[in-house]
């Protein structure tokens, strides 16, 4: 009786913790990964906890957030001038050099699709109206999904500040819980897993951070339309292990065919820049002793996308790392006869 009693306790603080299981989970993957941090500037303010807390999570408000709805609000509106335009037939194509035919495999295909644009988009779009309103479609549920993922980080920012500021006592609950676990192996799990957590936030969010804001940063400047959509298309290719190739190549493209050589050539130059970053910067961040195939994280980072939407993009990445890295340090324990050393 007694344990269908706690069972159902358990269920039921389950069921009403679970709108908010996103939120916390993301808050203590960033009260891990900026712990160090959360140290470091502790001492600096010579031993203030809370303020540095506070710190922290005001400036990642600053330099994630704000960013991030400005660029939502800066392509709802291209979007609305798109739509404005069109009704008032005032959108111009300029139409496809005959280079486009030559591209391997979808040369002839781009070329006509293109072509048909240039020349009288509203029959175009008449002519292919289910293949554009199913585009439209992917593209509003991108953006919903995204902007509730904003809020969903949000609110991770903020718990994980809470965490950082009450760490000495989320720092022995979580060392409690993988000793009663755990046994004896609690404490190396433990170590373990806060060092994949805070290495594959910084080698995988963290880069695929960086190249989607410096790639915005590009076609911004270059007057790429829709620049808010290329970012996070960038930012959800790059977490999944793809890279942002696919935005570079059809940028390039259209930059090559509508501006000026030289902002074509700057352009081309910043975005294969670009693209080489994750080759320095991941190994660095991430550590020569943890890394994880790129076929887990994106495996991980597909499902978490099924499972839980755009958070689910990083948390599944981070949580499948983890298991990986476990279970590899658990098999690695093993004696030759695969019994599991003492």
């Amino acid at each position: 009786v007694q344990l269908i009693a706690l069972a159902v306790l358990f269920f039921w603080c389950f069921q009403i913790l679970k709108p908010f299981l996103s939120p916390l989970i993301g808050g203590s993957i960033l009260a891990v990964t900026l712990y160090p941090l959360h140290v470091r500037l502790t001492s600096w303010l010579k031993g203030k906890k809370n303020w540095s807390a506070v710190m922290i999570t005001l400036l990642l408000l600053s330099i994630l957030i704000v960013p991030a709805i400005t660029l939502l609000i800066s392509t709802a509106s291209e979007f609305k001038h798109i739509a404005i335009a069109y009704r008032e037939g005032d959108i111009f194509i300029p139409p496809p050099a005959e280079a486009v035919k030559a591209w391997p495999l979808i040369g002839e295909q781009a070329y006509g699709y293109w072509s048909e644009a240039a020349n009288d988009l509203g029959e175009m779009i008449s002519r292919h109206k289910e293949e554009v309103k199913s585009i439209a479609v992917i593209a509003l549920d991108l953006l919903a999904s995204t902007g509730n993922g904003l809020v969903v980080f949000t609110l991770s920012i903020i718990v994980g500040g809470f965490f950082l500021a009450f760490s000495s006592t989320a720092g022995a609950f979580a060392r409690s819980v993988f000793i009663n676990l755990a046994g004896s192996q609690g404490e190396s799990m433990l170590e373990i897993s806060r060092t994949t957590v805070q290495n594959v936030a910084k080698g995988i969010l963290g880069v695929a951070l960086i190249q989607a804001m410096l790639a915005g940063l590009g076609m911004g400047l270059a007057g790429i339309p829709l620049t808010g959509l290329w970012v996070l298309i960038c930012m959800i290719l790059a977490v999944v292990q793809i890279g942002i190739l696919p935005v570079s190549i059809g940028v390039i493209i259209y930059i090559w065919n509508t501006a000026e050589p030289l902002t074509a050539g700057l352009l081309t130059g910043w975005m294969i820049l670009i693209g080489l970053v994750d080759n320095v910067l991941k190994p660095y961040l991430m550590g020569k002793g943890s890394s994880v195939p790129m076929l887990v994280v994106f495996l991980g980072s597909l499902g978490g996308f099924i499972v839980d939407g755009f958070m689910g993009l990083f948390l599944g990445a981070i949580f499948l790392s983890l298991g990986y890295i476990l279970m590899m340090d658990w098999l690695n324990k093993k004696d030759p006869t695969g019994s599991p050393q003492a």
